[in-house]
């Protein structure tokens, strides 16, 4: 067994059972389990990584962590907390996409697939955004800017993939979208109709988008380290 794999182990084992306690509506149990998570994917990203880790990548899991923190708390300040922390980690995600794709090259036949993602993407963003939702706990602005962020991030790290096709841009295409539906059913069940079943799906799609992450960073962090080899 690899020195990593028990922490990944924590992982899926401490995911399966925060959806169980949410079924079971122990709202205690959920909060424990979730501050368990972070720190066992960091640990595993850490020992898989040859315990090397950049100060950007550290402070995406920091960043993750603090708002979990943030939600189990759930003082006055703690949705703004959450807020910030989850842009931010979008933020910083974005800017490790963005320099695989300032190195692309694309043709005029890419013009119009591209264009389908942008407007499909921008669709959904905006028919959520669109929705009637009530009791929102920031201002609107704030939620708008979040979308577009988020909307870029998905659009770069899918187009990454298709030019490429690499195992990285995989993880990172499947890790923006479970951001999105996380985000979407997010929104469904705080701001305009609660449905225990958006909920879990939201807590499922946000689990997977972690594992995705760090599968996006570890292979990113493989090539980095065969460049250097050779």
């Amino acid at each position: 067994m690899k020195a990593s794999t028990p922490s990944l182990i924590l992982f899926f084992v401490t995911s399966a059972l925060v959806v169980l306690f949410k079924l079971l509506d122990y709202e205690g149990l959920v909060l424990c389990g979730k501050s368990i998570l972070i720190p066992s994917l960091f640990i595993f990203y850490f020992v898989s990584n040859n315990y090397k880790i950049t100060f950007l990548k550290g402070l995406i899991f920091l960043l993750l962590f603090i708002r979990d923190i943030f939600t189990t708390l759930n003082v006055s300040e703690s949705a703004m907390g959450t807020f910030l922390c989850i842009l931010a980690v979008y933020v910083l995600l974005l800017y490790l996409a963005q320099k695989d794709f300032k190195f692309l090259k694309f043709s005029y036949k890419d013009s119009l697939s591209i264009f389908i993602l942008i407007l499909g993407i921008g669709a959904i963003c905006y028919s959520v955004l669109n929705l009637e939702l009530e009791n929102l706990e920031l201002d609107f602005s704030l939620y708008v800017a979040f979308g577009i962020i988020l909307s870029v991030l998905s659009i770069i790290s899918i187009i990454n993939y298709i030019k490429k096709g690499s195992y990285a841009f995989f993880n990172s295409m499947l890790m923006c979208l479970c951001f999105i539906i996380t985000d979407i059913f997010f929104v469904l069940y705080k701001f305009y109709f609660y449905n225990y079943a958006f909920t879990l799906i939201s807590i499922i799609t946000q689990f997977l988008s972690y594992f995705f992450m760090v599968n996006y960073l570890l292979e990113k962090d493989k090539v980095i380290d065969d460049l250097n080899d050779y």
